[in-house]
């Protein structure tokens, strides 16, 4: 097939018109997804057969964790399971990390376990539904502190940067 100079010409231009497209589209949508905010970490609530993904309730950059990035406590209905079984996320597995558990009584009383948890040390946690006290499991938090100095008194203290929390009924 012979074709005119002309039309070779036109031809030409329109190739080189959506090679220029099809480049820009693909700087475009490169920008586009290099840009995209990073999902939040989430932990894995385990019970009874239910599961729940658990967004933060808390989440803040660690340059600013006194942020108002509050979000909402999971509920995880754990029925008559022994024990609620969390999965944690390499960013919460790979910082230093706390774990709070509340265990209540029939009476209003309620009361707090924390345990510090090292990096690296546990993927995974289990908590029993009910403690050594016969207490029935409320809640969990996982937090992650970040160390703050108090500009006024020199004080240094800990603030919880990011926390997952989980309301439990039975």
């Amino acid at each position: 097939m012979n074709l005119a100079p002309r039309t070779k010409k036109i031809g030409a231009m329109i190739a080189a018109g959506l090679l220029v497209v099809a480049v820009a589209f693909v700087a475009v949508l490169a920008v586009l997804i290099g840009n995209a905010p990073d999902k939040e970490p989430v932990v894995t609530a385990y019970a009874d057969g239910r599961t729940v993904e658990v967004e933060p309730y808390l989440y803040c950059a660690v340059s600013d964790p006194l942020c108002t990035n509050v979000g909402e406590t999971s509920e995880l209905e754990v029925g008559k399971a022994p024990t609620v079984q969390l999965s944690l996320p390499e960013p919460i597995y790979s910082a230093p990390w706390v774990l709070a558990v509340v265990y209540g009584d029939g009476s209003g009383d309620a009361v707090e376990n924390t345990e510090f948890n090292e990096p690296g040390t546990r993927l995974s946690v289990t908590v029993p539904t009910s403690d050594e006290s016969n207490r029935t499991l409320l809640g969990i938090e996982i937090r992650l502190p970040t160390g703050i100095i108090d500009t006024d008194t020199n004080q240094e203290g800990f603030v919880s940067h990011a926390i997952w929390s989980i309301g439990t009924r039975p």
